[in-house]
């Protein structure tokens, strides 16, 4: 038979195995599922069976495209558990359309009625509401309607409804802690607040901190990362006596954004809160049916929030229109910028008016009905028209708080200095606080360090401490460990096999640790990121970097990538993350290092006989209130070490416990030092034990042996 015929019976017989199973069946997961009861009633011929690049056969992908049809005709529905259900209808449908090509033909029909009324929808759509322009956006409207429809609306909390904190009482609070009260002396914004909010109720607090998240929530990462939404709003909530958690779909949103105001909303927040609390105090005054109108009016609201007292700040003021109205009033929150898009558009309508705003509603409309989609002053086509136009005469004067020109936008973060070394940092490594800060700052410095030496000189350890401090928490971190057969493709990007939902096999585009940290750092440019790379030497590194080993050494220039999807895709590695590699001096020299990686890393020695390392074993000890043999035994078997290279590091002798048990000490010279020596000394006449055993090295040192453990005392009776 034909592949429409073979394809016509395999959709009937969908339908009939769901009208058996009324609970529904899983697509493909098990013998009982839709796919293998129907392929194995229907096998596929020969030239159905041919891989498509989406691992599906033909005849796999041409059964899944006429599973939609039966979903748009009303027949099929697919649960959120995964399973595929007959409706109604759809046993209908099996009366009506005994004939299976008849069945699929209706079916097809449907959809494409469903299609056209979709389309219809779509330019409707278009015809009348600004759409938003992309995924992020969207995100922003959705976790923002809460807001309005829980906050606004019903005077009820949007993190844990059911509590009426957008109310008179919880407002009064933090009018008099924070509009009317003096402000703090010392302390940033949010550590001003916890002195603010110390004597207000649990619901003052609460209110706070929503009001926060609604300010923030549609400034876009390259303003204010995620990362610093989301600590800004825990932070707040965790002054509660008894916090609560952010909504997951407002928590999402977090690394979304609609727009970059500029400087001042990001650093200004105390004007901005003082005008949301403003905002809310004359809602609250309205009656119900003028909130009926604000709400229901774009117009009328953005013209209530122009009303409300207090400074001029236009960015705000913009951004609270914008956030209620999204569909009417443009996400565009400069004054700047929305005469300079409309001065260069305002060609796509009759004239211009005195209202910028409706201007700006009209031009994107007809925008959106001639390109058929969203419109994004900020990208091109549009941006260099616009952004290329003189200042009209009408402009204002200059605001402390406008966006920077459409260039400058992509990133305005300001990354975060490095915390200092502090003691709690030295302490937990057992080094000195000065040769930390040392090492800090050439990282902050240079961007990538290596730390290198002889084993057990606690490389990797202390790479993760600094990588942690570094960067706040060590979620925020990766660590990667090099080996000779790791690859480009294992570390950055690359396509490995993947099984489709039929079984089949394909190919899929899958991210490695390092390109998984550059997204984040992109997302979050005010706070810094690290990638620890163990046994850096190890691996291929030309093999590894490829084009990448240009950008360590310029940071700011894009390049093209080995799977760049077209000219515009571009990749820069952010100057907020950090690569700290360690590198193990026994399995190869610095000197035999590749000269362009020797170049673009700075190098940091730890090292058995040397500062810090040298006394870390001692200080260890001390702390743990222990003998100081070990110390000794491990300078002496260093002393007869001729090469520095193979030196034993003091990570050996500070076991997990933090004390050694009886005949441990004896275990780790058998088992872990004195194999690391045999193999130093392969091939040579020298007698490893006689040389650096126990019974030698407390000989030298005139130390005689723990005596054995003896019989347990005892019990009093």
């Amino acid at each position: 038979m034909s592949a429409t015929e073979n394809n016509a019976r395999r959709v009937r017989l969908v339908l009939e195995l769901l009208a058996d199973h009324p609970e529904g069946l899983p697509k493909t997961a098990g013998p009982e599922a839709v796919f293998p009861q129907v392929f194995s009633q229907v096998p596929q011929e020969e030239h159905e069976a041919e891989l498509l690049p989406s691992g599906l056969s033909r005849a796999e992908a041409t059964l899944t495209w006429s599973s939609v049809d039966l979903v748009k005709a009303g027949w099929l529905k697919k649960s959120g558990r995964g399973l595929w259900e007959i409706t109604p209808d759809g046993r209908q449908a099996l009366e009506d359309y005994p004939d299976a090509p008849t069945l699929v033909t209706e079916a097809r029909n449907r959809y494409n009625a469903w299609n056209a009324l979709s389309s219809e929808r779509k330019n409707e759509q278009l015809r009348t509401t600004i759409v938003a322009v992309d995924k992020d956006e969207e995100a922003v409207r959705l976790a923002a309607l809460p807001f309005v429809e829980r906050g606004l609306q019903d005077g009820d909390s949007v993190f844990a409804p059911g509590r009426a904190i957008w109310a008179t009482g919880p407002l009064d609070e933090l009018r008099s802690v924070f509009v009317d009260a003096p402000d703090p002396e010392a302390g940033n914004f949010v550590e001003k607040l916890e002195v603010q909010l110390a004597h207000a109720s649990d619901d003052a607090r609460l209110l706070m901190a929503e009001l926060v998240c609604w300010q923030l929530l549609p400034i876009s990462p390259g303003a204010i990362g995620e990362r610093a939404k989301k600590e800004r709003v825990q932070t707040l909530l965790g002054y509660m006596d008894h916090p609560v958690q952010i909504p997951t779909e407002v928590s999402k949103a977090f690394k979304s954004g609609s727009f970059n105001p500029g400087t001042a909303m990001s650093n200004n927040l105390y004007a901005a809160l003082v005008m949301i609390i403003g905002l809310l105090d004359g809602w609250l005054r309205q009656t119900e049916a003028e909130k009926e109108r604000l709400l229901g009016d774009a117009w009328a609201w953005r013209d209530f929030v122009n009303d409300l007292p207090g400074h001029r700040f236009p960015t705000q003021r913009n951004t609270l229109s914008y956030i209620v109205h999204p569909q009417r009033i443009s996400s565009i929150v400069s004054e700047k910028h929305k005469l300079a898009i409309r001065a260069a558009f305002v060609g796509e309508i009759s004239a211009d008016t005195t209202d910028v705003d409706r201007d700006l509603l009209a031009i994107i409309l007809k925008l959106q009905q001639k390109t058929g989609g969203p419109v994004d002053f900020y990208e091109e086509p549009f941006a260099h028209a616009w952004n290329q136009q003189p200042a009209p005469d009408t402009e204002p004067d200059p605001e402390p708080d406008a966006e920077p020109p459409a260039a400058e936008t992509a990133r305005s973060g300001q990354r975060r200095p490095f915390p200092p070394a502090d003691a709690e940092l030295a302490d937990s490594l057992f080094f000195d606080r000065g040769w930390l800060q040392k090492q800090l700052d050439l990282l902050e410095r240079r961007g990538q360090v290596i730390l290198y030496g002889p084993p057990g000189t606690g490389k990797t350890f202390v790479a993760m401490k600094l990588a942690e401090h570094v960067a706040g928490a060590d979620e925020y971190t990766e660590i990667v460990q090099f080996h000779p057969s790791y690859s480009y493709e294992d570390f950055f990007q690359g396509y490995r096999p993947a099984t489709t939902a039929a079984g089949s096999l394909t190919y899929e585009l899958k991210d490695g640790p390092l390109r998984r940290i550059v997204d984040q750092a992109l997302k979050n440019p005010e706070f810094n990121y690290v990638l620890v790379i163990d046994e850096i030497n190890r691996g291929n590194l030309a093999k590894i970097f490829g084009e990448l080993y240009f950008l360590l050494e310029y940071r700011d220039r894009p390049i093209k990538l080995q799977y760049s999807k077209d000219d515009e895709d571009s990749f820069v590695l952010p100057a907020n993350l950090f690569l700290i590699g360690t590198m193990n001096t026994s399995d190869r020299s610095i000197a035999l290092l590749d000269a362009a990686m020797r170049r673009r890393f700075s190098f940091v020695e730890l090292h058995p006989d040397k500062h810090p390392t040298k006394t870390v074993l001692a200080r260890w000890l001390d702390h743990h209130d222990l003998d100081g043999e070990p110390a000794a035994l491990l300078a002496a078997v260093n002393g007869k070490i001729g090469a520095s290279d193979f030196r034993i590091g003091p990570s050996y002798l500070m076991p997990k416990g933090d004390r050694f048990r009886p005949g441990q000490l004896e275990d780790i010279w058998e088992y872990d030092i004195l194999p690391l020596l045999t193999e130093h000394h392969y091939g040579e006449r020298i007698d490893v034990e006689k040389t650096y055993g126990l019974k030698a090295l407390r000989a030298q040192l005139d130390t005689p042996p723990p005596a054995a453990p003896g019989p347990p005392d005892p019990v009093a009776g």
